[in-house]
This record gives structure tokens, sequence and C-alpha cells, in this order.
């Protein structure tokens, strides 16, 4: 039996289409992370969508009307390729094909980037990349061909903006090249084991206690369940009740939104 909705010590939220769908809150939101702060419960907000800094992530909170956000309630797949990176390489230099919000990411944290014309990486790194081009492309194909580990931020194949439209995120990117290179790579974001360890690190309370809330059933719930954690779907962005129910990954509850998980809650 899951834990009940009201024992659980550690929520982690996704973001978009879970507690956002582009710039749009989805309602309840706000209310919930209200509760939760009422009843002492800790939260994080997780994303897989490597485009954005965490400095950016709590700004856009500040924006849809949270209050009181810090970079310690952010977690992004950008944090868990960093930490990947960092111990498996001493001293990482990586060609990366990311948004300049990255790139600086990965250079705060030490991590040296290569340009396209580099003759040799420790590694190849493929991020949600909404400035690609063909000059990455071509980089990245030709040191994956060489040997160099190919590695990806994220899995997801679209990232949910409003009204049903969306933008093609890091899967699509790395299935192309993948397809140039016969070479697939290694994913460290949700729903793998790279990410249920930094979750499990971060919030110091134990797998059945802690809940990842999303829209998505292979990463989300798939990250709970490798993880052994709760896993809270909703419906609010990619996924159908007809989902779940033709998928062998299964929540541990299913929500309409957010709002009703407030409602669950509170009863």
């Amino acid at each position: 039996m899951p834990t009940p909705i009201k024992n659980l010590e550690c929520f982690v939220f996704d973001m978009d289409g879970t507690i956002n769908l582009g710039n749009t809150l989805i309602p309840g939101a706000l209310e919930l992370i209200e509760e939760l702060r009422t009843r002492d419960i800790k939260f994080f907000f997780f994303t897989n969508n490597s485009s954005k800094s965490p400095a950016e992530y709590v700004k856009k909170l500040e924006k849809l009307g949270f209050s009181g956000m810090t970079l310690s309630h952010i977690m992004t797949s950008g944090d868990v390729m960093i930490h990947y990176l960092k111990t498996h390489f001493p001293k990482p230099k990586v060609f990366l094909s990311g948004t300049p919000a990255l790139e600086e990411q990965f250079r705060q944290a030490g991590i040296t980037l290569l340009t396209p014309n580099a003759p040799a990486a420790d590694a190849v790194v493929i991020g949600f990349d909404t400035s690609f081009c063909f000059e990455k492309a071509n980089a990245a194909c030709r040191l994956i061909a060489a040997g160099a580990p190919f590695l990806a931020t994220n899995i997801d194949r679209v990232c949910p903006l409003e009204g049903g439209a969306f933008l093609p995120d890091c899967g699509s990117i790395c299935a192309m090249l993948e397809h140039a290179t016969g070479i697939a790579p290694k994913f460290t974001g949700k729903p793998f084991r790279e990410t249920v360890d930094f979750i499990l690190a971060a919030a110091k309370t134990a797998p059945e206690k802690t809940a990842i809330v999303g829209d998505r059933l292979y990463t989300d719930i798939a990250t709970a369940v490798h993880g052994k954690i709760t896993g809270i779907a909703v419906l609010s962005g990619e996924i159908s009740q007809a989902d779940i129910d033709a998928s062998d990954i299964r929540p541990d509850y299913t929500f309409p939104s957010v709002a009703e998980l407030l409602q669950e809650l509170k009863r």
C-alpha cells in the first residue's frame, strides 16, 4: 500500500505541465505550496528542462506568483549532469550543446566548455538546447564518432506549452544524433538512477515518505517507480488516464491536477 498523502514528508514537483504550462500557472499550485509551508512539509521543484539555470527558475516561480523561493528549492537535470561529470572526471572538459544559461551554469561549476572545432572531449553533453544549430550537431557527431561519451541531460521528447503546443526537447535532438552516429546517449535526468540518488540525498527522507508529482509517465512516475518513491500523476500536462491504463508504469495516486492533490492533503 502506498503511503497516505497526509503522511508524506517531502514533495518533489515537476514544473512544466504540473505547476505551470508555459507562463500560465495551473490553478491550485500556489495554494498547495502554502499548505505545505503551513504544515512544515519539505518541497522541491525538479525540472528536466535544462534550458534555464536554477536562478532563472527562482525568478520564473516568483513571476508565477510564488513567494520565498530560493535556490535550495530548485533541482534541474543540469544540476544532476554537473554532479555526474564532476564525479566521473577530475577536471571535466566537455563539448556542450545547451543554452547560454546552461553554459554559464556549467562554467560556474568549474567545467571547461570546448569549442565546436575541439579535436577531442571528455564527453559530449546535450541539453534542451533552444539555440541548437547545424554547427553544434556536426561537432557533436564528430566527437561522439571519435569516442567521446555521449551524455544528455533529459530524455523528454517535447516541452509542453499552453494550448497543446510544444517545443522539441533534448530527447528529440538526441534521436537525430543517435540516428547519425549509431550511438545511443546516456541520460542522467528523470527517470534515471542519478536523479533518484540526487533527489533522495537532497530530501533526506525515506523513499516511501517522499513523493514525486508530475505529468509524465516515462520521466516523473518512472523516477518514482525506479527509486521506490511515492508517485503522484497529474493529468494537467502530457498524459491522460488512458495513457496510465495502457502503461506498465503505474503511479500510486492520480489526480486531475495539483488542485485535487491539495484537496486530498486537506482531507
